[in-house]
């Protein structure tokens, strides 16, 4: 470990901090191993209080290998793992969907969209639309695969509709095609079909979320090819699954997908990027629309150019308030990005964070999705992995308070966009408690190999929002001294020219 000692001078000043919320990191292998691939790809709060991830990984076990198995993560508001258990099927590789894939029904239980993969007597690989439930407690329940058997089948969110029923879509390659086309499958309450429906032309479509309204209307959000160049794709549907409006749209460099949920007036709210070059680069993108005929309430872009998705976007409710998350990739790194705007658009903040231990060092990441949670915070999953090295791909989730800060405070301190998630314990200060007035020793402990980038800085906040110092650190050993100090709680921060290192609370009694 690197260790470094400094000695502090504290200034005051005015600033405020919002309401103190818990919030972790924890990077999940599901199977113990280096070579594992996994990804959290949604995340709920259950009515006891914990989070739900459904996640997917490669899975070996004796004879059995299977590409990819769905899971479920039952996650304490401290971040323990209470249980893990894996859908019950030994016989094909599971799915569960895209970003966002997972809603909650009406009984306190969870459906997800996603799909199953096998081969059949003559070799031929299956792939079936497949709804997973997921208990109240988070036991998997089991899976029901809806749609035709004898084509390609890919689902990619599940809703549960006002009737009791599911719907899911996703995208379906039809016999004997070269393109795929989006679907939409309804569904009674117990997964028997009620009706399918196909859209799409010549050329590759897919639908990647749906929502409803009223039990009236589903609107789809997906991604539409006009020749070579893939747009925004919204449509409207009616109770049959006909077309009420489709709008597409886009730059002339081709944009990802629209990623939709509903606002509470009923409004599509799109979470994408829009283009800016040939090479899926980006500027991170959110829209509304008029629910009517899919006008644009309005659009906004936010950051700088690069392979910069959004994937989801939620309300936070109470306010209106938007919480999006996605990914921040200029190579070689990838960082997972939470951005929080007005009901309009407007931004409020926007956050990277990155994952880096001994194992993953300086990480890559990115968020699949996001839901804000009753501290009012946020909990975001997704995948960590390494740049270099030894390749692993694993769970990862990240529970911040309501501005992003994985310790309170981090917005006061200028300039700092990217966090570190898991190095929250490189900062050391003792005796603490301590009784205002007395000194605290400061150890800073960073792992072998770690890269800064810059000098290093120890900013200090206290509990009701004053940015008290923020100071380079020099020489190997110091105190901090708590002269004029009230009592309370005061927030430590370490960082360095760009990024958020390591925090630590201090009680001074």
């Amino acid at each position: 470990m690197h260790v470094i000692r400094t000695t502090l001078v504290l200034l005051l000043a005015g600033a405020s901090l919002p309401a103190a919320a818990q919030s972790f990191n924890l990077r999940h292998d599901l199977e113990g191993s280096v070579n594992n691939s996994g990804t959290g790809w949604a995340v709920e709060v259950t009515d006891d209080g914990n989070y739900l991830v459904v996640c997917n990984g490669n899975y070996v076990s004796g004879t059995v290998s299977l590409g990819s198995v769905v899971r479920a993560l039952v996650i304490d508001a401290k971040g323990s793992i209470l249980a893990e258990e894996r859908v019950p099927d030994s016989l094909r590789s599971t799915y569960p969907g895209w970003s966002n894939s997972m809603a909650k029904r009406v009984d306190g239980g969870f459906v997800a969209g996603g799909n199953t993969l096998h081969t059949d007597s003559v070799g031929n690989l299956i792939r079936r639309a497949t709804l997973f439930m997921v208990a109240p407690n988070g036991s998997m329940e089991g899976l029901t695969e809806v749609g035709p058997d004898n084509q390609s089948w890919i689902g990619r969110q599940a809703k549960q509709t006002t009737d009791g029923g599911y719907v899911i879509c996703g995208e379906v390659v039809p016999p004997g095609a070269t393109h795929s086309d989006a679907f939409v499958i309804k569904t009674d309450v117990q997964g028997n079909e009620e009706w399918i429906q196909t859209y799409g032309g010549p050329w590759n479509d897919f639908a990647m979320s749906i929502d409803c309204h009223s039990g009236t209307n589903y609107f789809v959000g997906g991604q539409r090819f006009i020749g070579s160049n893939k747009q925004h794709w919204v449509q409207c549907l009616n109770d049959t699954g006909g077309v009420e409006w489709s709008k597409v749209w886009g730059s002339a460099f081709g944009e990802p997908n629209a990623h939709l949920t509903l606002a509470s007036d009923g409004s599509p709210l799109v979470a994408s990027g829009w283009g800016y070059a040939s090479n899926d680069q980006s500027r991170k993108y959110l829209a509304k629309l008029d629910p009517t005929d899919g006008a644009i309430v309005w659009e906004r872009e936010y950051g700088s150019i690069c392979a910069c998705p959004l994937f989801v976007v939620k309300e936070v409710t109470p306010g209106g308030d938007l919480i999006s998350a996605g990914q921040n990739y200029v190579f070689p790194e990838s960082y997972g990005t939470l951005l929080r705007t007005t009901s309009t658009g407007d931004s409020l903040w926007m956050r990277h964070y990155q994952y880096s231990d001994s194992l993953v060092s300086n990480g890559r990441g990115v968020f699949r999705d996001v839901v804000p949670t009753p501290d009012g915070g946020f909990i975001a999953v997704g995948s960590a992995y390494s740049v270099s090295g030894i390749y692993t791909q694993d769970v990862w989730v990240v529970k911040v308070d309501s501005m992003g800060c994985l310790e309170p405070g981090c917005h006061l301190i200028t300039g700092m966009e990217t966090q570190i998630t898991n190095l929250v314990g490189a900062l050391k200060v003792w005796p603490n408690p301590v009784a205002a007035g007395s000194p605290v020793q400061v150890e800073v402990q960073l792992p072998e190999g770690f890269v800064m980038q810059g000098q290093l800085r120890l900013t200090v906040t206290d509990a009701v929002g004053r940015l008290l110092n923020e100071q380079q650190l020099r020489g190997p050993a110091g105190q901090l001294t708590t002269d004029n100090w009230q009592p309370g709680v005061h927030h430590l921060h370490l960082h360095d020219n760009t990024r958020w290192i390591a925090g630590a609370k201090l009680v001074v009694q």
